[in-house]
C-alpha cells in the first residue's frame, strides 16, 4: 500500500477527500472499490491480479475477508453498513 494502513487511520478525519482506489493498488491487487465503515474508517474491495479461486478482498481495520466474486463482495460490505465513497475511475 502507497498510504498508512487502514487500520491506524483517525476515525475524524476526511480521508475520503483525498484518496483514490488506486492509491491502494500494488503488485498483486487492484483496488476497485472505496467504502466506509459505520465508524468512519475505509474499506477498500480489490481484485487480485493473479488467477485464484478467491480473487476478491475486503480489506478494513486491520482485517482481510476473501471472496470468489466481487457480487459477494459487495453483498459482504452493504450487509455490515459499508457504503461505498468511490468507486475506480
Amino acid at each position: 500500500m502507497k498510504l498508512k494502513a487502514l487500520g491506524i487511520s483517525r476515525r475524524d478525519s476526511n480521508v475520503a477527500a483525498f484518496m483514490k482506489p488506486s492509491d491502494y493498488s500494488d503488485k498483486n491487487y487492484d483496488c476497485v472499490e472505496l467504502r466506509s465503515a459505520k465508524n468512519n474508517l475505509p474499506v477498500l474491495i480489490m481484485q487480485s491480479k493473479k488467477t485464484s479461486p478467491l480473487m476478491w478482498k475486503v480489506c478494513f481495520g486491520f482485517s482481510q475477508v476473501y471472496f470468489r466474486s466481487f457480487a459477494e463482495a459487495v453483498d459482504f460490505c452493504n450487509s455490515r453498513g459499508m457504503k461505498i465513497m468511490k468507486e475506480q475511475v
